[in-house]
Formats: structure tokens, C-alpha cells, sequence
């Protein structure tokens, strides 16, 4: 994995972003491996991805993010899983210097990696000690040893992927199921995936949900409105093209799932500040 690494500094904060993207075949299940070191001057307005993500502060005694708005509960523990959003959430971040390492899983990694009911995170974030026992000890102190930080992202990385060639697999059609979501953009009919793989609705949904996090319909509409989200700056103001374009019956449609999901409008969405490499803003 190559690693790629940016500084920030602007209205929004001064940090230093580090980053190692996985290659196939593990890009299926962890989209990134990131490192955090700095601060933010903004709340964050964070949406749902279709995503959760693994967090671990570098710096246990420096006081944690809290949750603002959208979720509970107010602050995370020091390490955790996210659950995938179902929802927008505000984040106030630390005035003074953070340090976090972060893995972005797709629901199949964080499948294979904690052999848990994914629906039990959703919208909240569970201890990482509660998932994995004494192994997130373990696995904290090594990255509190002497070392870069390219060097605390290949150990969390080895980590990741020594955990995902164990024997905890995804469900067949729930795999298959989620890749046509994605490749359609959220726009293929659950019905037709069912037949495709041949299971009983009922099974199907009960799989999906315990794999994923949420029922299938609900991540087919989580994966679309991320598709817009990508979209919209492209299209600026043509917003009843980008209805269209992602498969809302009309433009209202389309607002009542962005408010749903961001808490705002396409258009106040628009006009906020981006942070970069993220599909959050500025709150």
C-alpha cells in the first residue's frame, strides 16, 4: 500500500493527514488507513457513507471528540467502533492537538474483522475492548512504542488484514447484494437481488442486516444520497438534473432524502465550506 500524506491549514484547521489505500482484493472490504495529528477550528457535519469506521486515539489523555448533535452517545471511548450512520451527526473535535488513527471499513470488513451483529453499532460507537477483548490492548500499546507514523499505519494495517484471512467470512449473497448496490448506485431493486441468490426474503433481509447494519433498502438509499452527495458540486445549481441523474422521481424527492440524511438542503449544502477529502462540512 502506498502511503500519501497532506497538511491543511485554513479556516477549518491545521493538520496533517497521512493515508495507505489498500489494493485489491482488501480494497473490497477497507477502503483506507488513516492518521490524524492536529486540530479543527470547525464543527464537522458528518453524513451517512454506507461506511464504518475503526478510530483509535494516539493520545488517551486528551480529551475526545463530542457528539453535538444527531447521536448518542456524547463522546466516544478512546478507541472504538463507529457504526454506519443512518443519520447526520455533528462533531466538536478538541481545541487542543488530536492524534487518531482511523480504518474506514466497508460492511464487509467490518464483518470479517468483529464477528458481531453490525445492526448492534449502528448509529452509535461501541468500545473496542467490548469487540475484541484483550486484543485492543494489545494492539494500542504496540502503537504507543518508539516509531514514525507511517510506522503506527503499516502496524494497524498488518493488524487489519491478519484479522480479515481469519475464518470470519460475509454471506454470499449478502456480498453479491452489496456489490450491485454499489455498482448501480443504490438503483437495483432488492426483489431482483433476492431471486438472484436464491434466498427466502425473510433469511435474506435477517443476513443482510446482520452484516451490513441496516436492511437492504436502506443502504440501497444511504449508497445513492452518497453518490449525490460526491455529485452535486459538479452540477452546482442544476439540481433537478442531479434528481434525475441518481434516480428520484422529482426534485422534491430528492430534498427530502438529503435533509434526512445531511440535516440540510442541497443548496445550504453547497454553499458550506468542504472539508478536504470528505464528503463533511463545515457546521
Amino acid at each position: 500500500m502506498a502511503l500519501t500524506s497532506w497538511r491543511e491549514e485554513s479556516e477549518l484547521g491545521s493538520w496533517t493527514h497521512l493515508e495507505l489505500r489498500p489494493a485489491a482484493p482488501a480494497a473490497a472490504r477497507v477502503e483506507s488507513v488513516w492518521l490524524f495529528d492536529g486540530n479543527l477550528r470547525r464543527r464537522e457535519r458528518y453524513y451517512p457513507t454506507g461506511t464504518l469506521d475503526l478510530l483509535i486515539q494516539l493520545d488517551e489523555s486528551s480529551p475526545t471528540f463530542r457528539i453535538v448533535d444527531g447521536s448518542s452517545p456524547a463522546t466516544c471511548p478512546p478507541s472504538c467502533l463507529a457504526g454506519l450512520l443512518v443519520a447526520p451527526m455533528v462533531v466538536e473535535t478538541p481545541t487542543a492537538t488530536s492524534r487518531m488513527i482511523g480504518v474506514r471499513l466497508k460492511p464487509a470488513g467490518a464483518a470479517s474483522l468483529f464477528d458481531v451483529p453490525l445492526q448492534e453499532v449502528t448509529g452509535t460507537a461501541v468500545d473496542l475492548a467490548d469487540l475484541i477483548g484483550a486484543e485492543a490492548g494489545r494492539l494500542t500499546d504496540r502503537l504507543h512504542e518508539p516509531g514514525t507514523d507511517a510506522d503506527r499505519l503499516r502496524i494497524v494495517a498488518r493488524w487489519v488484514a491478519d484479522r480479515l484471512a481469519g475464518p470470519v467470512g460475509v454471506d454470499r449473497g449478502v456480498g453479491h447484494a452489496v456489490a450491485a448496490i454499489e455498482r448501480t448506485g443504490g438503483r437495483v431493486r432488492v426483489a431482483d437481488i433476492i431471486e438472484r441468490v436464491g434466498s427466502s426474503p425473510k433469511r435474506f433481509v435477517r443476513t443482510f442486516e446482520r452484516q451490513v447494519g441496516v436492511k437492504p433498502k436502506l443502504f440501497s438509499r444511504i449508497v445513492r444520497f452518497r453518490g449525490l452527495v460526491a455529485d452535486l458540486p459538479r452540477r452546482h445549481e442544476a439540481l433537478s438534473e442531479a434528481a434525475v441523474a441518481h434516480g428520484f422521481y422529482d426534485q422534491a424527492h430528492m430534498n427530502a432524502d438529503f435533509r434526512e440524511f445531511a440535516g440540510i438542503s442541497p443548496r445550504q449544502f453547497l454553499a458550506a465550506s468542504r472539508f478536504p477529502a470528505s464528503s463533511s462540512v463545515a457546521d
